[in-house]
Order: C-alpha cells, then sequence, then structure tokens
C-alpha cells in the first residue's frame, strides 16, 4: 500500500499543513505529490498538481515511531549507532506527543507549533543544547525524506525554534596514568587485550569487541611496519588506516598478541549472546575496573589521539596538518582536525598548560 510522502501543503505561516480532509481523493488513496508553496485551494488548482514519485513512505498503520523512523531512512541510509540515537529521539518525541495529546501525528502533519513546544520541553528537562541540535536534526531529517525540506530547514531552523547555541568544545580528556594502570592490573586477560587495544590503536569499544578477524592481520602489518587497517565496527562502515607512532609499535604488537593468547582459548574476545550483548558486557566491565566518565573507553582513545598528534608536530609538521593526519588516523577524515583538537586534545593540552603557569 503507498502512502503520502508530502503535499506542501502549508497554511500561509507554513506553521501548519492543510487538514487531511481537503486533500483530493486521489492522495487520500495514496499517490504520493508534491504541490506548489502557493498552492491553498485543491478543490480550484488540481491543473497545478505534479507527480514527484509513487513510492510507499509508511503505512497509515504504522506507529508514530516507525513513521518517523521511515521517514528519516527514506533518502538515505545512516550507521547502526545513528539508528539507535534516532530511535531514541523519536520514542521522546512520541512521549511528549502523549502526554500533551496531540493524538494522531506524523512527518507528513508535524507542525511548527508542536515542534517548538517538544524543543522548550526538552531544554525544560535539562539536556544540553548540543542534544537538543542532534534531537532536531534526527526530526528535521524525517521531514527532509517526506518532502518537507524547506519546511524542516528555514521554518524549523534552531533558531526559529528558540534553541540556544551549543558549544562543539568538548571537556573530555586523555586517560589518567594511574586509573589505566590500575585498571590494566586487575583486568582479566580478555580484558586487558581490548583495553591495551583501544590504548595503542584507537580502537573504540564496539572496534574493539569486533577485532577477532583483524588480529592476525595487524600482527603482519606491525611486524612489517604496514599500516593498520580498521574494518570491522567502524561507524558508518569507514574503512580507517594508520601507522601507529614508533613509540607507542611494540605496545601495540603486545596488545596484538595478548588479544591472539585469548582467541586461542575461546572463539571470541567478548563470548555473548549477540553483538549488542558484548559491547554491553565490555562496557560495564570497563566501568567496574574504574574506566568510566572522564576516564571511559573514549579516554583511551584521546590517549591515542594526543601520541599520533605529539608525533606528528615532533616530525616538524605545523599543527593545521598535525590535527589533519591525527583526523584521519582516527576516521574522521582530514577536513576535521579542529574538531578533533577541541573534542579530543584541547582539555588534556588547556590542563598541562595551566598546571605548568601554576
Amino acid at each position: 500500500m503507498f502512502y503520502l510522502a508530502e503535499a506542501s501543503t502549508r497554511l500561509h505561516d507554513g506553521s501548519q499543513p492543510l487538514p487531511k480532509r481537503v486533500w483530493p481523493p486521489f492522495m487520500q488513496c495514496g499517490v504520493v505529490v508534491l504541490v506548489p508553496h502557493q498552492i491553498l485551494d485543491f478543490s480550484l488548482h488540481i491543473g497545478d498538481f505534479f507527480m514527484a514519485a509513487i513510492v510507499g513512505i509508511y503505512l497509515p498503520s504504522d506507529s508514530n515511531r516507525a513513521k518517523f523512523m521511515k521517514a528519516a531512512l527514506a533518502l538515505r541510509g545512516a550507521a547502526t549507532l545513528t539508528k539507535v540515537k534516532m530511535g531514541t529521539t523519536f520514542n521522546n518525541l512520541c512521549l511528549h506527543a502523549k502526554k500533551n495529546r496531540w493524538g494522531d501525528f506524523e512527518p507528513v502533519t508535524l507542525t511548527f507549533k508542536q515542534l517548538k513546544g517538544y524543543a522548550a520541553a526538552r531544554s525544560k528537562e535539562g539536556i544540553t543544547a548540543r542534544s537538543l541540535h542532534n534531537e532536531m536534526s534526527h526530526i528535521r531529517r524525517a521531514l527532509e525524506g517526506v518532502g518537507r525540506k524547506d519546511f524542516a530547514q528555514n521554518v524549523c531552523a534552531n533558531k526559529q525554534l528558540e534553541i540556544s547555541k551549543g558549544t562543539r568544545i568538548g571537556s573530555g580528556k586523555v586517560v589518567a596514568v594511574e586509573v589505566l594502570e590500575n585498571a590494566l592490573d586487575k583486568a582479566p586477560a580478555n580484558t586487558k587485550a581490548l583495553v591495551q587495544l583501544s590504548r595503542y590503536l584507537g580502537l573504540r569499544e564496539r572496534e574493539a569487541v569486533m577485532s577477532g578477524d583483524s588480529i592476525n592481520e595487524w600482527e603482519r602489518a606491525l611486524f612489517q611496519n604496514q599500516p593498520i587497517t580498521v574494518r570491522e565496527g567502524t561507524k558508518g562502515g569507514r574503512i580507517r588506516r594508520f601507522f601507529v607512532v614508533p613509540g607507542n609499535h611494540d605496545k601495540a604488537l603486545m596488545a596484538v598478541q595478548a588479544a591472539q593468547a585469548v582467541l586461542r582459548q575461546q572463539e571470541y574476545l567478548v563470548v555473548s549472546k549477540n553483538l549488542k550483548a558484548a559491547v554491553e558486557q565490555h562496557s560495564d566491565r570497563l566501568a567496574k575496573l574504574g574506566l568510566k566518565g572522564e576516564n571511559s573507553c573514549h579516554s583511551l582513545r584521546r590517549a591515542f589521539a594526543m601520541d599520533q598528534y605529539n608525533y606528528y608536530l615532533a616530525q616538524g609538521y605545523s599543527m593545521k596538518v598535525a590535527l589533519s593526519r591525527t583526523s584521519n588516523d582516527l576516521g574522521h577524515g582530514d577536513g576535521r582536525g579542529r574538531w578533533v583538537y577541541n573534542n579530543y586534545l584541547r582539555a588534556t593540552l588547556e590542563n598541562e598548560n595551566s598546571d605548568k603557569q601554576d
């Protein structure tokens, strides 16, 4: 069954879609059309309609959450973690709608007033501006998926929704040396190997848990002074390659060999019923070892980034080039150097400078 994807059917202020009772019969049957914005009287302007697509975005019987998720994925796919975060956003939106008695709502009928009310409510709940920006991005993506691009990007921009500007400067620091050493002393063999892989190869939790198939390849690469290739568990499936800096080469090799020893005893680095459970189990183990909060698994990745960055500076590269190379090593691409500095390095470097001044 086909369903209406969009019909740019908004009132003059752009805030309200036209009520379903004024949709022409062929639209109610599920044909997907786009209508020029100036057309507000269907009965007089049927001749001005033009067909945009005949596709099934979602069904009337779908839950509101499912409608938003399908709409958000209509134009392009998304990484697994992005889908999880979008799902959380749409859950929150649906709970807010139920609490405020919106009744039947979906991406085609969501209004500016409703979205502004949701944004205000989320702000009162205490979520950060950056988190709210991300939620609005998910909702706008669903609106764009049903053809409401202009409404999403212009009418529902953060400024119009009165959402404050967030900062892209992170507060996370490199893992504390004493915390890491204490964790490694207490960790069982498989967790210890995963911690060392994250520290010296810059692996995310998911990448470390899924690294079993790459361990032998990484050992060969380190022996031959070739780049490490990370394939499994990466964000968006983006493969990345990097050289381990000389100062960490032997430690990285020891981490890889420790993982090989674990895999000789068991099939996976983390044995669990499925991947999701394995990642959660690994995260729980790290937390029990003290690797949580500001010393979480991502702080191990920050330590890796710091080593890469300092090495490039020592080789005579400018700060800009060093950051670009570090960004590539982390899998963020060479155009995100400033972002990497703000989120991986800045807090630690500023803290070090402050200590020197004291």
